[in-house]
């Protein structure tokens, strides 16, 4: 008989995490686990409800102007009616409704999620506190979060490393590229590198700028792109102006499945001063882009210097652009690059690991606990 497992996300919007959870409820062994999701997202229409829906798991939507408190006995009533044994919030902000919703529930198993860097964490030390107590499980998809949180004795669960997984994209041919390059407003004659992210200091895409500054003078059709929003979009435009490259620096804003487009790039560019298990790096790999990021987060995991990409020091934008250099005058160089990234997330990162990962440490600790049982009579 498959055991209830309910997953408690703070949104189903379009966004990375929420996209990883797909990925598992896609993958799942319905004879050994059946799930369910609850959301506490503003609306019950937001973008994964319909392709979660379609793989005929329930979704249950927790109404955000509850407030907290009724929240909680929304979702313990809901993991009671499920017959859930195992919760999982797959967000950092969902763990305290997984590890109170399920005491209150009677859970056997309560699991929280760390996918976001420690020194990413909201400042506010109770928010940090609570995020950690009362589960028994806390799950990273990042090696070097895993470290940090047994380094820094930060919680008495048990820290389990279950990195993302990739989905490896068809391989495109040039017209199609070609394509992708004029949806961004680029013409076929272009060279394009970019990157996709939230504009904001974390991701430090001044940085990226000056590396850009720096080679495009050496490469007249050179174009940079960098998809998302943020607060520092007048910012890295203002920036873009004062180094004469207002006319060849492309920021279109949020694009809905923005990794779509990174065939469109030569290079793709990872500045980022912290991150966790980077999906823009994965992506990009799976794409067969060679990627050129800072050392942050789990990128070291990811990337084989100078034979799947390349590594820089935070802020080393003239290691940065001499990479992006060599790689733009080596075309074969790039390709065998990009093919040996690619087989690094096929190897190693694919959705298949990931829910294999994910359902090994489910039913591992669930025998753990009947074994407990079983032997205190």
């Amino acid at each position: 008989m498959p055991f209830r497992i309910a997953f408690i996300v703070g949104q189903l919007s379009l966004g990375g995490a929420e996209q990883q959870l797909y990925y598992l409820l896609s993958g799942l062994d319905r004879s050994r686990i059946w799930p369910v999701v609850i959301t506490l997202g503003p609306t019950p229409d937001e973008y994964w409800m319909q392709p979660i829906a379609k793989l005929s798991i329930p979704v249950r939507h927790v109404l955000c102007s509850l407030g907290r408190a009724l929240r909680l006995l929304r979702i313990a009533h809901i993991l009671r009616v499920e017959q859930v044994r195992v919760v999982h919030a797959w967000v950092y902000h969902a763990n305290p409704y997984s590890a109170l919703a399920g005491r209150l529930a009677k859970i056997p198993l309560r699991l929280g999620s760390m996918r976001e860097a420690y020194v990413g964490l909201p400042d506010k030390k109770l928010i940090r506190w609570v995020g950690y107590r009362g589960l028994d499980i806390l799950i990273t998809n990042s090696a070097e979060n895993a470290r940090q949180l047994r380094n820094l004795n930060l919680t008495r669960a048990r820290v389990e490393c279950v990195p993302n997984g990739v989905s490896i994209p068809a391989r495109l041919s040039q017209t199609d590229r070609n394509r992708l390059k004029s949806e961004l407003g680029f013409s076929d004659a272009h060279i394009v590198i970019g990157s996709i992210g939230r504009l904001d200091q974390n991701k430090n895409y001044a940085m990226l700028l000056r590396a850009f500054a720096a080679v495009a003078a050496t490469w007249p059709a050179l174009r940079l792109v960098i998809i998302g929003e943020g607060p520092l979009r007048p910012q890295l435009a203002a920036t873009a102006e004062q180094l004469g490259l207002a006319g060849k620096v492309c920021l279109p804003g949020v694009i809905s499945l923005a990794a779509r487009y990174l065939p469109a790039m030569e290079v793709c560019c990872l500045t980022s001063y912290t991150e966790g298990m980077p999906n823009l790096v994965m992506e990009a790999a799976a794409a067969g882009v060679p990627v050129v990021s800072t050392r942050c987060g789990d990128s070291m995991h990811l990337i084989e210097h100078g034979v799947s990409g390349y590594l820089v020091s935070p802020n080393d934008d003239v290691g940065m652009s001499a990479h992006i250099d060599l790689l733009l005058a080596n075309p074969e160089h790039r390709l065998h690059m990009g093919q040996a990234g690619r087989e690094k997330m096929r190897r190693e990162f694919s959705v298949e690991n990931m829910v294999a990962r994910m359902t090994q440490v489910y039913e591992q600790v669930l025998a753990e606990r009947r074994l407990a049982s079983t032997s205190d009579f």
